[in-house]
């Protein structure tokens, strides 16, 4: 069983398992040499010297006084001389605590017998006396159980418990003939000589085996071998699940290694059999500090909150008892700021009449210009336009031909650090709708006439004054051109315009001005001629 690690209810680490006197105690070995005796011993070894019978007991010696040189003696670790060692803080952010509720900070010492509590947004990385490393999560509390250097014998002896919360831990290897770690938590105690493992408890015990093997036993029952790669539960009852392989990593290949917007999104291959995913981001490759955390039902990861720079993504899968599986790691970079302008005009899919448009946007305080790119297409490949030092929220273009337009900005700051570019928009520029020939007065009537595409409907106005408040006649016309029957004598104005096929309403034409003159009419309604022209009534 060498090299295995221990998760029990009622069962500490062994130096050696095979020769432990109990189940529940950790010993050191000790090769007895010429000359010794367990009253030397005591002397030299023992934080009490008078204990030593208790060695005899753990050996089951019948004769304390003749000991075989070369014979092995388990003693047992809570009787040697030791010094207390304060654990070490490594690194903190948010909420982290001790147990009087003080806050904590990087190169603080932790007592033995002392808390870490970590809030909702608090995280800690501790070292231990034997170089452990425990890397608490947040809405976590961690006591250092032991924290202890063996004087004589060149060991140490290190422990935690854990009450609640999630915690990592990378274990110091123990080397023959020393202890290793253990941490305990309300269900159970994992004890360990050297592994990377993970530890969540609740009203269960979580166990992930990422190195190395470990045993795991309950109340009852033989110890249950569980490899890398495997995980169980301990239940509320002691009671131990048999082990799981552990969820693969998820796919993060293909993923955007640079991320250009606030909001960072990351959705990695979905994994058979998980139930849900947690994404963590960090800037050191240890995981230390998780900067952003999520756990989404989904393959889908949203982080807000991060700064400019470069990240590491971590990423497992979560199986249906909880259990998390493989990480996956993705180094990226986030280039976010200064944020692209909010567009106003033109709206997203807009339809402009002419050959102007007139751009604009909200201003961002973090701008000192602004850059747009107009393209015929979203590619950008070859912008038509590149206007790199827009100032103000607004800009004008001429000169352009009818057709569809995309259009996008960026804001650059005053040292000219651009930022990422904002959303593709697109418009549609459309001709002017033709001006309408001149109407032909008749003597019945008079006649208009305009051209029109195919499928456009059309909305035509006639008024008695140029603004159209005072509207004579009003018509939709499904063909370019209508006679309007001979309207009284005076001025009037004419305007239309057109329906696409596709619903959108165009602009009214420029309004035009026609006269129907006062003269005087024979029987048929005609004017009455005198000569070349046409004899009109006094105004």
């Amino acid at each position: 069983m060498n090299g295995w690690r221990l998760l029990s209810l009622t069962m500490a680490v062994s130096m050696a398992w095979p020769l432990a006197a109990r189940a529940d105690e950790a010993v050191y070995e000790l090769a007895v040499a010429k000359g010794d005796t367990l009253i030397g011993i005591g002397q030299r070894l023992l934080a009490d010297p008078a204990s030593w019978p208790e060695i005899a007991r753990a050996n089951a010696l019948r004769n304390p006084n003749r000991i075989a040189v070369g014979t092995t003696l388990r003693v047992p670790l809570r009787l040697l001389r030791s010094d207390s060692v304060r654990a070490s803080v490594l690194s903190v952010a948010g909420n982290v605590r001790d147990a009087d509720g003080a806050a904590l900070q990087p190169g603080q010492g932790v007592a033995e017998g002392g808390a870490v509590a970590t809030g909702g947004d608090g995280q800690a990385t501790i070292r231990l006396v034997d170089g452990t490393v425990l890397r608490l999560r947040p809405d976590s509390r961690l006591v250092v159980r032991e924290s202890r250097q063996l004087r004589d014998v060149g060991a140490t002896r290190s422990g935690a418990r854990l009450e609640r919360g999630r915690v990592e831990i990378k274990a110091a290897p123990a080397h023959a003939g020393q202890p290793g770690f253990s941490i305990e938590t309300p269900q159970g105690v994992l004890g360990v000589r050297g592994t990377e493992f993970r530890v969540a408890a609740a009203q269960t015990t979580h166990g992930e085996v990422l190195e190395g093997t470990v045993a795991i036993a309950g109340g009852q029952g033989a110890a249950v071998p569980v490899h890398a790669g495997y995980g169980s539960v301990v239940d509320a009852g002691g009671h131990v699940a048999p082990p799981v392989r552990l969820l693969d990593a998820p796919g993060v290949a293909g993923l955007p290694v640079l991320q250009d917007r606030v909001l960072v999104r990351f959705s990695p291959q979905p994994v058979a059999g998980a139930t849900a995913y947690r994404g963590e981001v960090a800037r050191d490759a240890r995981f230390d500090t998780v900067l952003a955390e999520v756990t989404s039902p989904t393959p889908e990861l949203r982080f807000a909150g991060l700064a400019d720079g470069r990240y590491l993504l971590r990423v497992r899968a979560i199986d249906a008892n909880g259990l998390e599986g493989q990480n996956a790691d993705l180094a990226f970079t986030l280039k976010a700021r200064p944020e692209a302008p909010l567009p106003a005009t033109p709206a997203s899919r807009a339809v402009s009449f002419g050959s102007r448009v007139e751009f604009g946007w909200a201003g961002n305080p973090d701008a000192a210009h602004y850059r747009l790119q107009l393209a015929a297409g979203a590619d950008y490949g070859q912008p038509l336009r590149d206007v790199a030092d827009v100032r103000g929220t607004t800009l004008a273009v001429d000169g352009l031909a009818p057709g569809v337009y995309h259009w996008r900005m960026a804001s650059v700051r005053g040292d000219g650090d651009q930022g990422p570019w904002g959303v593709d928009r697109s418009f549609e520029l459309r001709p002017l709708p033709p001006t309408p020939a001149p109407p032909a007065v008749g003597e019945r009537g008079v006649d208009f006439s305009w051209e029109g595409l195919p499928g456009q409907t059309f909305e035509f106005e006639v008024a008695s004054d140029a603004a159209f408040g005072h509207k004579t006649f009003e018509t939709k016309l499904a063909k370019p051109g209508l006679t309007l029957p001979l309207p009284p004598p005076g001025r009037y104005f004419v305007r239309l315009r057109a329906r696409d096929a596709d619903g959108y309403l165009g602009p009214y034409t420029r309004p035009q001005l026609f006269e129907i003159p006062n003269c005087l009419r024979d029987v048929a309604g005609s004017c009455v001629r005198a000569g070349d022209g046409t004899l009109n009534l006094a105004q």
